[in-house]
């Protein structure tokens, strides 16, 4: 639930900001622009200041590609400037998965051993949620 909103505020910083990611002893993550003891600085490619918003058009459904040409002050990158951006932000979701897992694994394991323990259910849903909205984005870079 909270990761969707941190990963936007990763990319809606303006280009210098410096992102910092910190996991405490509980597996905890935290992004910070402020410096942790033991925080890892994150490499970050620079946003567009401006991007332009979505048109819809009668009936609420989003204009096809084709329809709506990009304008000519629109930011462009090259295909390989591209493509490492998104091998970069797939590995970033990559990593992130692979850590929700586990917390996911050790929350079912906790939650077997004590069944009626709602804050032990709680986190253990929270992982999924984190799971799930992790392979959506995912699945939209490839």
């Amino acid at each position: 639930m909270l990761l969707r909103p941190l990963l936007i505020a990763c990319l809606a910083l303006p280009a210098c900001a410096e992102i910092y990611k910190h996991v405490d002893k509980d597996g905890q993550v935290t992004y910070s622009n402020i410096p942790i003891k033991g925080a890892k600085r994150m490499a970050l490619d620079p946003v567009p200041d401006s991007i332009p918003a979505p048109r819809n058009h009668a009936g609420g459904s989003k204009p096809r590609a084709s329809q709506t040409p990009t304008p000519a002050s629109f930011p462009r990158v090259d295909s390989g400037t591209q493509k490492n951006r998104d091998q970069g932000r797939r590995q970033i979701l990559m990593d992130e998965m692979a850590s929700e897992q586990k917390l996911l694994a050790d929350s079912r394991q906790r939650l077997s051993s004590a069944p009626q323990d709602a804050k032990l259910r709680e986190k253990a849903l929270f992982h999924e949620k984190n799971i799930e909205i992790l392979q959506k984005e995912i699945a939209r870079i490839n």
